[in-house]
């Protein structure tokens, strides 16, 4: 247990070029009604007044550090927050998103109520790029606590401002993995590594805001709901045995991969983007050539590329 002079709680805030949103994510983090904590922001080179604005409105009140070349990984601002943590828990928070006051308290005294238990997340609010709440992500599909592997497995339902984890936990697992393949992608594979070996806890409130804003990475590579599932996470997680072997069949990883792909072809489809529908469902046909849906689905948008939906 942390002595009484010490943090309980690290939250950790990484940031690249989000001066728009970093006074609101930082004023939710001091707002916290836990009283031990210590907050480390670090900077990812930003080219932005980001540096400026928490050094001049926060300066004394956190760690701050800023990295000297952009790495364009969000992996590395995370891990550097994440090594230099005091303590006994470790929060994460993306610095265009948010957190209640309750947020921290709440999920300390979940997991101090089950100690079997290193990690746990909760919902949020998804916000547009004005702040204004469009609802609450993943709403009433979040699996209760326990082992969460199998449905993990198949999307990724965890939002990292959520997370609130043991540091015992992230010395047992590692942290996020800085290999480019996985940039965008870090969190979901890091939560995979978790959930293969310890349950995972849910405190069934809304606790945190995610934003879905259109410059985010996340809405570049795939998100939640505003873009099919990211086929190519799944395609990575599919040679990753060493995370599910045991834990789930190797069909039941495919399964996921398939689903993504069908997702692809049927959402850019309906956009008018048959050409880029027909590159996923290509990439479904070799995967699984034997699927009927594959061919359903390729077959509809091959059609779409011969004869164009008339527009108005």
């Amino acid at each position: 247990m942390a002595a009484p002079d010490q943090p309980l709680v690290t939250a950790c805030v990484g940031t690249y070029n989000r001066e728009r949103y970093l006074r609101e994510t930082l004023d939710g983090v001091f707002a916290q009604t836990h009283p031990r904590m210590e907050v480390i922001v670090v900077d990812d080179a930003s080219t932005d007044g980001s540096a400026r604005l928490i050094e001049a409105e926060y300066g004394s009140r956190l760690q701050f550090v800023r990295l000297p070349k952009n790495s364009g990984r969000p992996a590395v601002p995370r891990n550097v927050a994440a090594r230099l943590a005091k303590g006994e828990y470790v929060a994460f928070l993306d610095s265009d998103d948010g957190w209640y006051p309750e947020r921290v308290a709440r999920q300390v005294a979940f997991l101090e109520a089950h100690p079997d238990i290193p990690f746990c997340h909760a919902y949020c609010h998804l916000l547009d790029e004005d702040s204004k709440v469009l609802g609450v992500r993943h709403e009433g599909a979040l699996p209760p606590t326990g082992d969460c592997f199998r449905e993990l497995a198949r999307h990724c339902f965890i939002s990292i401002s959520s997370v609130l984890v043991r540091r015992s936990l992230l010395d047992e697992v590692g942290l996020f993995n800085e290999d480019p393949r996985y940039r965008a992608r870090e969190d979901y594979e890091w939560f995979m590594r978790i959930a293969r070996r310890r349950p995972v806890g849910l405190v069934d409130a809304v606790l945190a805001r995610y934003r879905r804003a259109s410059s985010g990475i996340s809405q570049v590579e795939g998100a939640w709901r505003t873009r099919p599932q990211d086929a190519e996470a799944h395609r990575l997680l599919l040679k990753r045995r060493d995370i599910w072997e045991g834990r789930v069949p190797r069909r039941h990883m495919k399964d996921a991969l398939l689903n993504a792909l069908e997702e692809n072809t049927i959402w850019w489809r309906d956009r008018g983007r048959a050409g880029r529908a027909l590159w996923f469902a290509l990439w479904a046909w070799r995967t699984a050539p034997a699927r009927p849906a594959v061919w359903r689905e390729g077959l509809k948008t091959l059609g779409r590329l011969i004869v164009p939906r008339s527009r108005t």
